[in-house]
């Protein structure tokens, strides 16, 4: 089978950051694979696919006209017409699916959070089958975008591999190091966890030199962020990294991984930390409602957000030893749930539903 992915961009995502292990595994099975993205954006999925040999192409340097790039996505389609158009995120989605019409060419397409947005509900008749990245995905697909079960399958984005370098957990004593990955954008409400790190040092003046806070990252929150830094005098405590390259390295130097997000669907950047053995404290959005678990993986928190995380904080401080058992339980979830053997039957049972779905 002949596929073009389409992705919206190459920037720093999850979506994107997996394509490299998406196409491998497509390959495995003997299909040919074009990679294109509508846009570049960061670029920071780029080097990823350059390490894995994975071939892309840019419909454009910058964002155009949406119809204008319909258009040249026309013209791409027609030269070298495949047998499916395979589209991930909002803007590719929709494209693909107005192609795929226009072009009588079948779409399936991706589904990576729990959101509804114009992008990915014009077109939702047009798509043969939904692909979820979580089963959480696959539930709201089927129940908020009224999309059929016979229309929706699941592939979680992640294989698994085991971790090169485990964290040195928390002694107690030595500074509580906190990261998260991820674009700073509102969905990740990064601006909630400066709150609570802020609220942590008001009311715990003897811990506040124990406490630290790394953003890896890039994205248009960022003047923002740095504004709520100043306001509540924490810049010597919260430090954004900008984008990171080298995770897995930024990995190993925290103790505590956090990842607030409004909405998510598998939500690649926690599993990665949590196989490289780190504690989770997360909102139940996405995926991360089954796999952080209380007490035996990590901590769950609920509005009032910032008070959430602040009375988890306290909970650590009284007890660090929690950390490394929850940070271990969350390592042999990972493998148990993510590793690479699943990931390619998984993809065989996919593309299965494909052949079924899009058969004329």
């Amino acid at each position: 089978m002949k596929i073009h992915y389409l992705v919206t961009s190459l920037e720093t995502g999850g979506a994107e950051f997996a394509i490299p292990n998406i196409v491998k595994a497509l390959e495995h099975f003997g299909h040919h694979i074009d990679v294109t993205a509508c846009e570049p954006r960061d670029m920071g999925a780029a080097p990823h696919l350059d390490r894995a040999g994975v071939p892309y192409r840019l419909l454009d340097k910058k964002r155009r006209n949406f119809f204008l790039t319909l258009f040249r996505l026309i013209q791409l389609l027609r030269q070298n017409r495949p047998d499916v158009i395979w589209t991930s995120l909002s803007r590719a989605t929709l494209l693909g699916q107005l192609a795929g019409k226009l072009l009588n060419i079948p779409v399936v397409s991706w589904k990576n959070s729990a959101s509804i947005r114009f992008t990915t509900t014009a077109g939702r008749r047009i798509t043969k089958l939904w692909i979820a990245d979580s089963p959480s995905v696959a539930q709201f697909l089927h129940e908020k975008m009224n999309i059929p079960h016979a229309r929706i399958t699941t592939w979680p984005l992640y294989a698994a591999e085991p971790p090169e370098n485990f964290p040195t957990y928390w002694n107690g004593t030595s500074p509580l190091h906190i990261g998260s990955t991820g674009r700073l954008h509102e969905v990740k409400n990064y601006p909630l966890l400066i709150e609570a790190i802020a609220l942590f040092c008001q009311r715990h003046p003897e811990w506040a030199n124990l406490i630290q806070l790394s953003l890896a990252g890039d994205g248009p929150q960022r003047a923002e962020l740095e504004s709520l830094i100043k306001t509540h005098h924490l810049e010597g405590k919260i430090h954004l990294r900008g984008f990171l390259e080298d995770v897995p390295s930024f990995l190993t130097t925290l103790h505590l991984y956090a990842q607030p997000s409004r909405y998510e669907g598998m939500c690649l950047a926690a599993h990665e930390a949590m196989n490289a053995g780190l504690p989770i404290i997360a909102t139940p959005v996405g995926e991360m409602r089954n796999s952080v678990q209380e007490k035996a993986t990590g901590f769950i928190v609920t509005a009032p957000l910032a008070e959430s995380i602040c009375a988890t904080l306290e909970k650590i401080f009284q007890d660090p030893a929690i950390l490394q058992t929850y940070g271990q339980n969350a390592h042999n979830y990972i493998q148990q749930h993510y590793g690479k053997e699943a990931f390619l039957k998984r993809c065989a049972e996919v593309l299965e539903r494909i052949k079924e779905n899009t058969a004329q």
